[in-house]
Order: C-alpha cells, then structure tokens, then sequence
C-alpha cells in the first residue's frame, strides 16, 4: 500500500463524490457530494480524498467548530468496494496526524450513530471515547492526545 490523502480540487472532486458506503451504511454517513459542497460553502471544513497510489478508496473532511473551536473529523469512509482490507485503521493513524499536525489541536472529535457498532469499534480501538454529549442524535467521541 502507498496511502496518501490530497485535498478535493476540481481534477478529482467527481471521483471521490462517486465512492459510497455499502447500502446498510447510508444512513450512518452523508454522501460524499453534500459534503464536498458542505466544504466548498463552509470554509472552516477541509475535504479530503484517500488514496492507496492514484486508486481513490475513501473520503474525509475535517476541520473547526466555529462555535466552540473544537477540532473535528467530521467525515470518514472508505469506498465499499475497498472495504476489508484493512484501509480503515490506516487512514485513520494517517488522518489523526495529519488533523494534529494543521490544527495543533490535543483532541479530536467525531460522532457516530449509535447503532454503527462497526464505526464504534474502530474508533474505540484507536482510543477514541465516548464523551457523554450528543450532537443531534449522533453521539460524541473524543481522542484525547495529551498523553502523547
């Protein structure tokens, strides 16, 4: 594997709008698409593509909470037909880097649905946790650094 994440410009916006979630995960994630436009009207969100050579295999968008300047990794998939082969946790270690690295930040935040048991038990193995607060009915994980 040679992973990568590249900013969403106008050369690769269409081929990462086109990589979706199998169908029993749809209502656990926005497409891809509403948040590249998300992204393009709200400055404070960076969309990402992920990338295993130039083979586009998933989708991330972080950024700030403008109300509480929280540091977030709003979006995360990987396309279904890469899934299982182990680009979740990979992306993940290179995503959290990355998001330290821009924002400086010594937490990041994330919200899962509460029936994504899949979603729950990635981002419990990293050492993501449940903070208590929901954000609407999705609930809040949050990775605290400041160990590191």
């Amino acid at each position: 594997m040679s992973l990568s994440i590249r900013e969403i410009t106008k050369e690769n916006w269409r081929q990462i709008a086109c990589l979706t979630v199998t169908e029993g995960q749809q209502a656990f994630i926005e497409s891809n698409a509403f948040s590249i436009a998300q992204s393009g009207f709200e400055p404070e969100w960076v969309s990402c593509g992920l990338y295993d050579k130039d083979i586009a295999v998933g989708y991330a968008m972080h950024g700030i909470d403008v109300e509480n300047g929280r540091i977030w990794l709003d979006r995360f998939m990987i396309d279904s037909s890469h899934q299982g082969k182990g680009y979740a946790k990979k992306f993940l270690h290179i995503l959290v880097e990355e998001v330290c690295r821009r924002y400086g930040c010594t937490r990041i935040y994330l919200s899962i649905h509460p029936e994504n048991e899949f979603a729950r038990k990635l981002y419990e193995s990293f050492g993501f946790a449940s903070n208590g607060e929901m954000d609407g009915p999705e609930e809040v994980m949050v990775l605290d650094l400041t160990y590191e």
